[in-house]
């Protein structure tokens, strides 16, 4: 299996934004739906109650968890959606996503909410990956 990110001619160029406007997956094994996943950590206590930073290392802490648990990687990684409480908060996730995934460029959806499942909570990334 092998994740190629493509940057069609026609497509304005997305790499500055650390994301890949296409993913071509050629023969999966298998592909790994993955819940929003938001900073609570094994206990279910919230991680960061208003520090966007902590609650995004914690948000890919759960990634890697859950995408580890099926087997794979953050690498295998192909799509994202981020929900944000605050769209200001997307330079946040920039460098928080940069550290994490060094390199790699899934597709990506960055969106503007007006609520999560919890008051307290600022970020929920929903992730599919392919093993």
């Amino acid at each position: 299996m092998q994740l190629q990110s493509i940057q069609p001619a026609n497509l304005w160029d997305s790499s500055p934004y650390l994301f890949s406007q296409v993913v071509r997956v050629d023969a999966p094994r298998a592909l790994v739906f993955i819940a929003g996943q938001v900073a609570l950590d094994p206990n279910g206590s919230l991680v960061g109650a208003s520090d966007v930073d902590a609650q995004l290392r914690q948000v890919f802490v759960n990634l890697r968890a859950a995408v580890g648990g099926a087997g794979g990687t953050l690498d295998n990684i192909a799509s994202l959606t981020v929900f944000l409480k605050d769209i200001a908060h997307h330079t946040n996730y920039l460098r928080v996503l940069a550290e994490e995934l060094a390199g790699h460029r899934p597709a990506e959806t960055v969106l503007q909410v007006a609520a999560l499942g919890l008051p307290e909570l600022l970020v929920e990334i929903h992730a599919v990956a392919v093993l």
